[in-house]
């Protein structure tokens, strides 16, 4: 093969993807520098090795050593944001406007994390009846130094492939510190989506501080009310 290209397979074996995720990447216009020749996908060498390994830098970073058990999902909003009429075409779009909002961190690598979120999304979309559940994909973990979710709400619908073909309005996206604060509130989100007035409240695009007080009041009701008397 000529020198002055990598194979899928190559780029798939470099990210630590399947070559499945590589082809859906590629369909999607989420990885750059890709080329077909004799009917067969190639990634310029000179642009694409550095920007792989940009993408893979991060997944060394140490997670925090604490863990935050009763860690909540109004706790991890209020690390990052709650963010209104943003805008973009796509998924890759969108998710350029959420990174570029968060504070700055030394332990925070936007281009890893949007390689990973969007490498999960391109395996399914986490879309479901209108709001995106977006995270980091557990094969390509990014961990930064507290865990954030960000609430944003979307300036027009956008189609984000969701199962149900219906367009995204609003999403969250979670950024975790470790592995175990991810998996707490991905279940706690997981439940949450389950109740149809926290999804109607959100819906509604309260003011930071009405929603933070209401998503304190849903969690309350869900996960730390006693046994009936």
């Amino acid at each position: 093969m000529d020198k002055t290209f990598i194979s899928l397979k190559g780029v798939a074996e470099k990210l630590g993807v399947s070559e499945k995720t590589i082809y859906r990447m590629v369909a999607d216009n989420q990885i750059p520098f890709a080329v077909k020749i004799g009917g067969q996908w190639r990634f310029k060498a000179d642009e694409v090795v550095d920007w792989i390994d940009s993408q893979k830098q991060p997944t060394a970073v140490t997670p925090r050593k604490k863990t935050d058990y009763r860690l909540s999902l109004a706790q991890a909003l209020e690390n990052g944001a709650v963010l209104y009429r943003i805008h973009g075409g796509n998924r890759d779009e969108i998710i350029d406007e959420l990174l570029a909002a968060l504070p700055y961190s030394a332990g925070f690598d936007a281009k890893a994390v949007k390689i990973s979120v969007l490498s999960r999304e391109s395996i399914v979309s986490s879309s479901m009846d209108g709001i995106a559940w977006m995270r980091p994909d557990p094969a390509m973990p990014v961990y930064l130094e507290k865990t954030m979710v960000i609430l944003a709400f979307l300036e027009h619908p956008v189609d984000c492939k969701a199962l149900d073909y219906q367009l995204t309005e609003l999403l969250f996206l979670v950024l975790p510190a470790n592995a175990t604060e991810m998996t707490i509130i991905e279940r706690k989100l997981w439940r949450l989506s389950m109740s149809a007035p926290f999804l109607a409240g959100i819906r509604r695009q309260l003011t930071r501080k009405k929603l933070l007080d209401f998503i304190v009041t849903q969690e309350a009701l869900l996960f730390q009310q006693g046994p009936a008397a």
